[in-house]
């Protein structure tokens, strides 16, 4: 099997407008984001699996947010983000397993999110709760045969593949984002594939530097514009004979013709690496 190139929709009242663009652009698959709890409900999952069905669109993970404050930075990111922060840590696990039951109803079997900051140190009390809290999770998943995959990002993949070994399940899996890698500093996108292969189950396609100041992360770039070498990354997932999703996901602030147009001429780029 080969790897086929999809979309990241962020999830919102616009979303058949996104789901139709995808599809006269040439998009089949996608990664479907959500950041609104109050839309995990089997209403309003009735009404995306109707818009799916109508313009042909397969969705192959949920993305799914949580409650609580957000910041994708140095300052107050550690404090804040996923399920890392004990304080948020109870409240966010049943976000994401009222997300696992939203993708259930509309016959996904992958939920991703990032984790947060995870400790390095597996001593540290939030590394020992993040590992029981995914045994938690893992563990109400299990009987409908879903997998929780871990976005990179925050954390290095030499962290995520320690929680996959402590944790101890197959379902545990990761979304790999070479963008996020470099734009946090966690490592070379390329060599982390090494580190994490077998246990990547859907990736990000992305572009990104890495940061040049300690508090503030690398700038995200269009497809092959930035420093994560998208070449040879695609010939490393080659290599490790990966035949998942590659989801284009789009995150720079411009203006809507330009994301679309971004994102066509990433998909372009993409799909002439892929005939390589």
């Amino acid at each position: 099997m080969a790897m086929k190139i999809g979309i990241a929709i962020k999830m919102g009242d616009d979303l058949e407008d996104r789901l139709e663009w995808a599809k006269q652009s040439g998009f089949n698959n996608c990664q479907l984001q959500l950041w609104d709890m109050a839309h995990l409900c089997s209403e309003h999952a009735l009404g995306t699996k109707r818009l799916l069905a109508k313009y042909g669109i397969e969705a192959i993970s949920l993305w799914c947010g949580w409650h609580g404050p957000v910041k994708w930075n140095f300052r107050e990111g550690p404090a804040i983000l996923g399920i890392v922060p004990p304080e948020y840590r109870a409240t966010r696990t049943k976000n994401l397993l009222d997300g696992a039951a939203y993708a259930r109803e509309l016959g996904i079997p992958d939920v991703v999110t990032h984790l947060g900051f995870v400790p390095a140190n597996c001593s540290d009390p939030n590394y020992i709760g993040v590992v029981n809290t995914l045994k938690y999770i893992l563990e109400q998943l299990a009987p409908h045969k879903q997998n929780f995959l871990m976005e990179t990002g925050q954390e290095t993949p030499v962290i995520l593949r320690r929680l996959i070994e402590d944790v101890g399940s197959d379902r545990l899996l990761v979304n790999y984002d070479p963008a996020n890698l470099m734009a946090y500093g966690n490592g070379d996108p390329i060599s982390g594939i090494d580190i994490l292969r077998g246990y990547i189950k859907s990736v990000h396609a992305k572009d990104a530097s890495y940061p040049v100041s300690g508090y503030e992360l690398g700038i995200e770039y269009p497809i092959g514009k930035g420093d994560a070498d998208i070449p040879r990354f695609i010939r490393k997932l080659k290599e490790i004979e990966y035949d998942g999703p590659v989801f284009i996901e789009h995150e720079i602030e411009v203006d809507i013709q330009t994301q679309k147009a971004e994102i066509m001429e990433g998909k372009l780029y993409l799909e002439e690496l892929l005939k390589q």
